[in-house]
């Protein structure tokens, strides 16, 4: 089932929250960069927190914030480890070549295709380095 507008909002206000709770876990602070995009500065390079649920299957970057990062931090929820108040989450890490050369257009709408890049969550999970883990109730 394809995402209505109701369901984009509530991905786009977990990321939000998920992105100022995995900064402040990996120490930094997120940029604020008039786009709204949760990019932060870790470990000397500028990256964009992305996150995900337990059924999401694929995270998106913009080819704008693209541009600007040198490295991708992605946070999953792991389907096995969560509970009904617990939600266990993974954080991974890849380069900016690594998701360049395993990124596709989204398919969720035309403008979406010329402007969003999609790279899976196992694609991730399988190459990534994995850089934390915890877990909170949301």
């Amino acid at each position: 089932m394809g995402q209505t507008p109701e369901t984009g909002q509530a991905g786009n206000n977990f990321g939000h929250r998920m992105g100022e709770h995995v900064a402040k876990r990996l120490g930094t602070q997120l940029l604020e960069t008039g786009t709204g995009s949760n990019e932060a500065i870790y470990d000397g390079e500028r990256v964009i927190l992305k996150s995900a649920h337990k059924n999401t299957s694929s995270i998106g970057v913009t080819i704008n914030v693209l541009e600007t990062v040198q490295a991708i931090i992605a946070t999953f929820e792991d389907k096995n480890k969560s509970s009904q108040n617990l939600h266990h989450y993974t954080i991974y890490r890849v380069s900016f070549n690594w998701y360049k050369e395993h990124m596709k257009p989204s398919r969720a709408n035309e403008r979406a295709s010329r402007t969003t890049m999609m790279v899976t969550r196992s694609s991730i999970r399988k190459e990534g380095k994995v850089i934390g883990e915890f877990e909170c109730d949301f």
